[in-house]
């Protein structure tokens, strides 16, 4: 085939369509009544138009005062004229030729066209009047999504000069002006994914608002909806019970309007919480749930494995698998084998254990990149699980551990666990030349899904063509086509609350989260009122009563938690009228040891020094309801130290002891805790901490099974020196008739590696943690009594943020309490 002879001939059509356009737009005059005042549209095609683009089209029409008539032609049609508008409309294009078309027109894209991406691309003929007023829209492409995709770019063409078309957003990959009134566009997303994940933790999204999401996605060419929140029964916790027929009905209908907005529905499972893994009728139990939501019309799924013990926890997965890796391969390999046996276009992705390069286990990403069926998308944040920053060199890097590029799900503009804020700000920090290196890119919103509209429209602006993307135009633009010419005038006060608008805006978090420096309370109680004042003002608009009712409660939220801080005595009041935590109030204390203490076990040995008792309801941070008192669980703690060693002496009072685990698994029976920090001083730092440890320590059962200690580290950084903590924490224990007792022995190796000395500070806090034998699978809701040491019940000891952490001073005695 002769590529350069078909393009101009394509290039001529274009110019040789103005008699049969004149006889059609007679036609089609004479055919409408002469008194109605709207203008008339024709839309022609060869054949039957997809039902989803005769509406999308008459849509359009209603939308700009007109109506449309649709009339079937044969052969090469064009149409120009001054009385109405005519669309062209060519479905089925040949593939190769469409394919050869566009590269030729976008040979200076910086995206090289695939197959893949011109399936949901078009060839847009815009030609216009002597006045420059559209009166021919030629639309080739070789899909219905490429026709949706095409149409999309209708409502700003025909607001816009032809010479101005090159600040359409998002910028099209190319746009050739042959003349004065001849412009071609040819353009094509530059990802092959787009879209959105509803897999927050939380209050899941509404029927109403999934709805509401997915005609946004179809208006901005996102091509994606992943359904999996974490708070959803069925997707998680009950994965194994079927949906009551009420809910079923609903995902099926959000199906079937994903479809209807060219949007593939994904259905999301996330059975690791408790799944064995060798387990047939487990497997069985999956399929079956497939299989039902498979019966509902959808095609693409998706199984969720992150945010699930790291290791194996169930014997028989012990037995058969030597790695959780190896589990997992299995899983996903036999369960794509099964959804293929039900139809060869279904599809899986999966989203493994360690996504990040955050924290997490390498060897097990690497093994499922070598062991998982190469067709199979494996998901990755980036180098956090809230990238800043995600560039290609980071991509590629973990593209090689998994043998494929990665799919990327962006945590932007997520707020899990903190409803309060409100990310408005455009993305930002994603390389223009990802395309190259990941299959896609979809985003994990905020729980305010309106609200989350206007920093997702940036994302599709960015994922059709990241090389020409502009963070401050594209959100300018998102807030005009959402909210009309006036809005970034109304919402720039919400924007200068929560936008980053120079660093000035409110800094909530100073509320939410521990921190040594000093709260600006003034400050924050103005921005509180602000935001209440700016809420109101803008449920007095109507373009935002839906914005404004979905945010309104926020204020509430923050003054809430705002009076809680005023009202905590760990605040001292500054003389300017600042607030800072009291970081005397809640000090620990270990004597000096006059000799080296023998590691036996025995408490006697600590009795006559000061002693910290585990035993009140205001310690307990999880389970109160379960603690019946002192008798059934509680602890009595003693510290020492001496130049190489902190000591740390436990008398537990645990009459049914619980704890069949051994190494990982631990935290989910009876265990001491020890939570410590050996970077000082304490601080808030960038990042995961590296030099925080998470320690459980159990004692064994004193039957069969072993002490043991765990550290908690899943989801910190590697460590640039893996421990063996059974081998360097010496530990002691021996069973007491109401319950266990233990000698812990922590080396200064874990720290500076110089001796401890005397007055240092060191960044501690313990517990001690009782299970209750659950019916249910072990899994996110473990029934456990937990004491902490931390007697501040607002901001408890969070091992991600050792600014959390007590103070605990080495001193020669104990101050008397």
């Amino acid at each position: 085939m002769n590529s350069r002879r078909e393009l101009a001939e394509f290039h001529a059509s274009v110019r040789s369509c103005c008699c049969l356009a004149f006889l059609i737009i007679g036609l089609t005059s004479f055919a409408w009544p002469a008194q109605n005042p709207k203008a008339l549209w024709t839309a022609l095609s060869a054949g039957q138009l997809d039902g989803r683009i005769q509406r999308q089209l008459e849509d359009l029409a209603s939308k700009n005062h007109a109506s449309i008539r649709f009339l079937h032609v044969r052969g090469r049609t064009g149409a120009s004229g001054q009385k109405g508008l005519v669309f062209e409309l060519d479905e089925h294009q040949v593939a190769d030729l469409f394919l050869q078309r566009l590269k030729e027109v976008t040979a200076k894209s910086t995206v090289l066209v695939t197959p893949a991406l011109a399936n949901e691309g078009y060839l847009l003929q815009i030609s216009y009047s002597p006045s420059l007023v559209p009166q021919v829209v030629r639309l080739q492409a070789m899909s219905a999504a490429g026709l949706h995709n095409g149409l999309l770019r209708v409502p700003d063409i025909l607001l816009t000069a032809p010479s101005n078309l090159k600040e359409l957003i998002p910028r099209p990959q190319a746009i050739l002006r042959q003349n004065d009134v001849q412009v071609i566009i040819a353009d094509y997303p530059s990802f092959a994914i787009r879209g959105v994940v509803e897999g927050f933790y939380g209050t899941p999204w509404t029927y109403a608002e999934r709805i509401d999401m997915l005609r946004f996605e179809s208006q901005h060419g996102m091509n994606v909806y992943y359904y999996g929140p974490k708070d959803d029964p069925y997707h998680r916790r009950l994965w194994r019970e079927s949906y009551p027929p009420g809910e079923m009905k609903q995902l099926g209908a959000l199906a079937k309007a994903a479809k209807e907005n060219f949007v593939d529905f994904s259905f999301a499972i996330s059975p690791g919480l408790s799944m064995v893994y060798s387990s047939e009728a487990d497997f069985r139990a999956l399929a079956s749930k497939l299989k039902s939501v498979f019966a509902l019309g959808m095609s693409s799924f998706a199984l969720f494995l992150d945010d699930v013990p790291q290791d194996l926890i169930h014997p028989q997965d012990k037995t058969r698998f030597k790695t959780l890796s190896q589990a997992h391969i299995y899983l996903i390999n036999e369960l794509y084998t099964y959804l293929k046996s039900l139809s060869q276009d279904n599809r899986l992705m999966v989203c493994p254990t360690t996504y990040t390069n955050e924290w997490g286990n390498r060897d097990y990403i690497k093994d499922l990149g070598a062991g998982v069926n190469p067709e199979i998308p494996l998901d990755w944040t980036g180098p956090q699980v809230g990238s800043d920053e995600i560039t290609v060199a980071q991509a590629e890097e973990w593209g090689s551990y998994l043998r494929r590029q990665p799919l990327i799900w962006d945590n932007f503009p997520g707020n899990d666990g903190r409803p309060w804020l409100l990310v408005l700000d455009p993305v930002r920090g994603r390389a223009a030349g990802l395309p190259t290196a990941v299959q896609g890119l979809f985003s994990n919103p905020m729980y305010q899904a309106h609200a989350s509209f206007l920093p997702l429209q940036t994302v599709a602006d960015y994922l059709w063509n990241p090389a020409a993307y502009e963070p401050e135009i594209s959100q300018r633009h998102a807030i005009v086509t959402q909210y009309g010419k006036d809005g970034p005038a109304l919402l720039q006060p919400l924007l200068a609350i929560y936008g980053d608008d120079n660093g000035k805006k409110a800094d909530f978090g100073a509320i939410f989260a521990e921190r040594k420096s000093p709260v600006d309370i003034v400050s924050i109680e103005t921005q509180i009122s602000q935001l209440s004042s700016v809420v109101a003002a803008l449920r007095r608009q109507p373009a935002f009563e839906t914005l404004a009712s979905e945010i309104s409660p926020i204020p509430g939220m923050l003054r809430e938690q705002f009076n809680r801080v005023l009202a905590d005595p760990s605040f001292e009041h500054l003389p300017d009228g600042k607030i800072q935590w009291n970081g005397e109030k809640d000090v620990l204390e270990a004597p000096r040891v006059p000799t080296k203490p023998i590691l036996d076990g025995d408490f006697a040995k600590w009795q006559s020094g000061h002693i910290y008792d585990l035993n009140q309801a205001a310690q307990i941070q999880d389970g109160d309801k379960l603690w019946k008192g002192p008798a059934q669980f509680s602890a009595r703690v003693a510290l020492g130290w001496d130049e190489d060693t902190i000591y740390v002496g436990v008398d537990v009072t645990d009459p049914e002891l619980y704890q069949p685990f051994w190494g990982r698994g631990v935290q989910n029976g009876d265990t001491f805790r020890l939570i410590f920090d050996t970077e000082q001083p304490q601080a808030i730092r960038h990042g995961r901490p590296d030099a925080a440890y998470d320690l459980y320590l159990s004692p064994g059962n004193f039957d069969n099974v072993k002490p043991s200690i765990y550290c908690e580290q899943d989801f910190l950084p590697p460590r640039s020196h893996p421990h063996d903590y059974d081998e360097e924490v010496k530990t002691a224990w021996k069973k007491t008739l109401k319950g266990f007792s233990g000698d812990i022995a922590i080396p200064v190796s874990f720290f500076t590696g110089h001796a401890f000395s005397l007055s240092q500070e060191i960044a501690l806090s313990f517990g001690a943690q009782k299970t209750f034998v659950s019916k249910e699978p072990v899994g996110d809701d473990v029934p456990q009594i937990v004491f902490t040491s931390k007697t501040d019940s607002l901001f408890r000891v969070d091992p991600e943020n050792p600014v959390t952490f007590q103070k605990l001073r080495l001193v020669d005695e104990p101050n008397q309490r």
